[in-house]
């Protein structure tokens, strides 16, 4: 099972929980996983290359270093999400056309919105980096990062081992780092970093309505995954919880 980003497209596909179309047109999974995440960067670099291009250009500066932080932090998760992990990935299933054109929809506007608040209405100047508010939403943006990855690690190691020992069986319980506690720490860790990222814009309305999408559309998801390991499997840890480590 894979996720994204994009709360429709997390609704209507992936894995086990995966619908059917009244179009019935597919695209190869990575290819459409490539090009469905790179929206997301390169709509974002777009936003900001006129303030950027003005800072180098001139005697007057107007891009700060606050500014390239965030903008780092922003294409550091996209160009993992959109190039490295299907590239690591061992297979991706078929993407139907309107899960594609959906989630396109979403990172454009996604990234367009959070891009412009970034290059245009926030305010960010230098001085934020003296802010420990600022700092403490980079750690828990970075935070939830580093977990995002590790636990795809934990997935992809699963997942070789799964075909070694038998190519016909599908799924199993993942074991190792924040799955001793929960269902789905690949969720928790994504609302983790977006959370450190509204931090770290505080106050961006853009970056705040992402947090809210994601977890409005996450969390019921874990929820939904956790139920199912428990029915498909008899021996599932009885103490995880489906997202947040012991609470939920």
């Amino acid at each position: 099972m894979f996720h994204s980003n994009d709360p429709i497209l997390d609704c209507i596909t992936a894995g086990k929980f995966a619908g059917k179309f009244i179009i019935d047109i597919q695209l190869n999974g990575k290819l459409g996983w490539f090009l469905m995440e790179a929206t997301s960067p390169a709509l974002f670099v777009a936003t900001i290359l006129p303030p950027v291009y003005q800072s180098l250009t001139s005697l007057q500066p107007v891009w700060t270093t606050t500014q390239t932080v965030l903008s780092a932090m922003w294409l550091t998760h996209y160009i993992n999400r959109s190039t490295i992990y299907p590239l690591r990935a061992h297979s991706m299933s078929p993407m139907n056309i309107l899960t594609f054109l959906s989630s396109v929809l979403f990172n454009g506007a996604n990234a367009y919105t959070n891009g412009m608040w970034v290059a245009k209405y926030g305010s960010y100047p230098d001085t934020l980096l003296e802010k420990p508010r600022f700092w403490f939403g980079v750690a828990l943006w970075g935070a939830g990062w580093w977990l995002n990855i590790h636990h795809d690690n934990i997935l992809f190691r699963l997942r070789c081992e799964r075909q070694v020992k038998d190519n016909q069986k599908r799924y199993s319980i993942p074991h190792g780092g924040l799955f001793e506690y929960v269902s789905c720490p690949n969720y928790f860790s994504e609302s983790l970093e977006w959370i450190g990222w509204a931090i770290a814009c505080y106050p961006s309305p853009p970056a705040n309505v992402f947090v809210l999408a994601t977890i409005a559309n996450l969390f019921p998801r874990a929820w939904r995954s956790h139920k199912w390991y428990k029915q498909e499997f008899p021996d599932y840890p009885p103490k995880r919880k489906a997202v947040v480590p012991f609470l939920f």
